[in-house]
């Protein structure tokens, strides 16, 4: 009962909710802001001054073209300090990379990459579609908490706060993690690895987590 009660106050404190399409900015900003120190984003997209600009276009895409149809963009609170974005199984068609929808988005993702990365992004495209479990699921695309926010328990909000959503479908739940020392929270959520894989030999390893 100690621990619901805690939980509670936890949600209540934070109060997530759903983020509005006039607020796709800021919520890109939050992304950049959370993911900087991503080792898996390093080493895809443009590296030094030109990172954390690369960062932020692939957030604004990723949200204005893959997440915001689906309307699972829950961030926490009026300021916008931790989200959690979700796309259910109809919509997971959009992480679909095939070659050709890949060379149609050479052009938008050159500022992103540069021509020298490249083949590291679509190495990595291709190596997350084949491991991505095929029988229907959630998908957690991206949990982030900015470093000054961290500590104060704002991922296990967030996490507290959008798992009913996915346990009332009674369906499991994937994640690629890309960062080791997040391992033990998507655990204490019932999230079990199931994967260990690299886009290359010389990229950094990603998790693929499953949540019966």
């Amino acid at each position: 009962m100690a621990a619901l009660s805690m939980q509670a106050r936890r949600r209540e404190a934070f109060a997530p909710r759903k983020a509005a399409r006039a607020e796709l900015g800021p919520l890109a900003q939050l992304l950049t802001d959370a993911f900087m120190d991503d080792p898996v984003l390093q080493w895809t997209l443009r590296e030094g001054r030109a990172f954390p600009t690369a960062l932020r276009r692939y957030f604004d895409f990723a949200l204005a073209e893959q997440c915001v149809a689906s309307d699972l963009m829950y961030v926490s609170g009026a300021d916008m300090r931790a989200t959690a974005i979700w796309l259910p199984p109809s919509d997971l068609g959009v992480l679909a990379t095939p070659p050709r929808e890949m060379l149609r988005l050479i052009p938008r993702f050159l500022p992103i990459l540069g021509i020298s990365r490249l083949h590291r992004a679509m190495s990595l495209a291709m190596a997350m579609d084949a491991e991505h479990p095929h029988e229907p699921h959630w998908y957690l695309y991206f949990l982030g908490v900015p470093p000054a926010e961290q500590g104060k328990g704002l991922g296990s909000a967030m996490m507290e706060a959008t798992l009913p959503m996915v346990d009332a479908e009674r369906l499991p739940a994937y994640l690629d993690n890309s960062n080791a020392r997040n391992i033990p929270l998507y655990e204490r959520y019932g999230f079990r690895v199931i994967s260990e894989y690299r886009a290359r030999e010389d990229a950094p390893p990603i998790w693929g987590m499953w949540r019966d």
